[in-house]
C-alpha cells in the first residue's frame, strides 16, 4: 500500500477509538450523541476500513502496493463524515444532502480500483476479496438509502434504518468476517486451509442475512428472523473453528487473538440483541453501544495490535516490530472480557457498560500513542 494511504490507518483507527470514548462518555441529548456516533462510524471506521482494504487487496491479489492516488478514497470519505458530523452539531442542511453523495463518490473510485486489481490478478484471488466487494456493495446501498431519504419523506425513517443496518452488519460486519479468516491464522502462526472453503461457501449467507435484517428492520419485521439465521451461520462456523483451532491461544497467548475472537463473539451478541429488539422494541436504545463496545472496539484493538507496527514502519520486520506488538497486545484477554461484558452491560445498565467501553477505547488510544512515539 502506498505510504500516503498507509499513514491514514493509525490516524483513522485512533479517531474510531476516540469517537467511541467520547460517544460513550457524552451526556444524552438530541444532537450530540448522533454527531458522536457518526464520528465513530463515518469519520473513523469508514475511512479506516477503506484504508485497511487498500492494505489487504494487494496481498489478496498478489499484486503491487496500492497507488498513491488511492488515498483520495478514504480522505474523501473522511471529508463526507466530517460534513455529516457538522450537520448534526450545527444543522447545515446542505451538508446533510451532500455528505452521502460525496461518500458514494469515494466508494465508486475505490470499488473501481478493487475491480481492476481483481481482473488483473495472477490466478484466482483469495476469496476474501469477494467479501470486500460485497461489503462495498452493501455500503453503497446503505449510502444511497440515506442519500435519497430527503426526497421521500414518507420513507425517510425506514431508509435511515436500512442505512444503519447495511452499514454496520453489512459493510463493517462482512469486512470483519472476511478479514478475520485471513488475519487470525496469521497472528496465531497456524495456517488454516479450511478458511478458503468457508470464505467461498459462506458469503451468500452473510449477504442474504444482512439484506434481510436491514429490509426487515425497515419495513417487515418477520424478515429479521430469517436474516438472523442466515447471518448467524457463517459467524457460528467461524467462532466454532476459532475455538477448536486456537483455544489455547485465546486462553494463554501473548498476542491479540483473544480480542479478534471476542469481536466475532460481540457480533453474535449484536445479532441476539437484534432479535430481542424485534419482540421488545424498548430494547433498541442499547444496540449501537453494544455494537461499538463488544464488536468494533475489540476488532480495532486486535487488528491494530498486530498491524500498527507495520503501518508505522513498513518494510523489513525488526525486533522493534515484535516489541511493539507485545506492548499493544498487553492485557488482551482481560480487555476482551471487559469489552464483551461492557457491551452486555450497556444494554442492561448503561452507565457502567459505557464506562467499561470508554476505558477500553482509552486503553487502545494510549497503547497506540506509546507505539507511535517509542523508538
Amino acid at each position: 500500500m502506498s505510504s500516503s494511504a498507509q499513514r491514514l490507518l493509525p490516524v483513522t483507527a485512533a479517531v474510531t477509538a476516540a469517537g467511541a470514548g467520547l460517544a460513550l462518555g457524552a451526556p444524552s441529548g438530541q444532537w450530540l450523541p448522533a454527531a458522536l456516533w457518526h464520528l465513530v462510524f463515518a469519520v473513523g471506521a469508514l475511512p479506516m476500513i477503506l484504508s485497511a482494504m487498500g492494505y489487504f487487496v494487494p496481498v489478496l491479489t498478489r499484486s503491487s502496493e496500492a497507488p498513491r492516488w488511492l488515498a483520495l478514497a478514504p480522505l474523501t470519505a473522511l471529508a463526507a463524515g466530517l460534513g455529516i458530523v457538522v450537520f448534526f452539531l450545527h444543522g447545515a442542511p446542505v451538508l446533510r444532502l451532500a455528505a452521502p453523495w460525496l461518500a458514494l463518490a469515494a466508494l465508486a473510485g475505490f470499488a473501481g480500483w478493487l475491480g481492476w486489481r481483481w481482473q488483473r490478478c495472477l490466478g484466482r484471488p483469495n476469496p476474501c476479496l469477494a467479501w470486500y466487494a460485497a461489503a462495498l456493495a452493501l455500503l453503497g446501498a446503505g449510502l444511497l438509502a440515506v442519500a435519497v431519504a430527503p426526497g421521500l419523506p414518507g420513507q425517510a425513517h425506514a431508509l435511515r434504518v436500512l442505512h444503519l443496518h447495511l452499514n454496520t452488519l453489512g459493510f463493517m460486519g462482512l469486512t470483519a468476517l472476511g478479514t478475520l479468516q485471513v488475519l487470525l491464522p496469521t497472528i496465531a502462526g497456524s495456517p488454516d486451509p479450511s478458511a478458503v472453503q468457508r470464505l467461498s461457501a459462506d458469503l451468500k449467507w452473510s449477504v442474504l442475512g444482512a439484506l434481510l435484517i436491514g429490509v426487515g428492520a425497515a419495513w417487515w419485521v418477520p424478515l429479521v428472523f430469517l436474516g438472523t439465521l442466515a447471518y448467524a451461520w457463517p459467524l457460528l462456523r467461524l467462532l466454532s473453528h476459532a475455538l477448536r483451532a486456537w483455544g489455547p491461544k485465546i486462553v494463554g497467548s501473548g498476542d491479540t487473538v483473544p480480542l479478534l475472537v471476542a469481536a466475532a463473539g460481540g457480533l453474535g451478541l449484536v445479532l441476539g440483541h437484534g432479535l430481542l429488539h424485534t419482540v421488545a422494541p424498548a430494547t433498541a436504545a442499547g444496540i449501537i453501544p453494544l455494537f461499538v463496545i463488544a464488536f468494533l472496539l475489540p476488532l480495532v484493538s486486535g487488528a491494530a495490535g498486530h498491524l500498527l507496527p507495520v503501518w508505522l514502519r513498513p518494510g523489513v520486520q525488526s525486533p522493534w516490530h515484535g516489541i511493539r506488538r507485545r506492548q499493544l497486545a498487553f492485557g488482551a484477554r482481560g480487555r476482551a472480557l471487559l469489552l464483551l461484558g461492557g457491551g452486555l452491560l450497556a444494554t442492561l445498565v448503561p452507565a457502567p457498560g459505557y464506562a467499561l467501553g470508554a476505558f477500553g477505547a482509552l486503553w487502545l488510544i494510549l497503547s497506540m500513542l506509546r507505539a507511535a512515539f517509542t523508538r
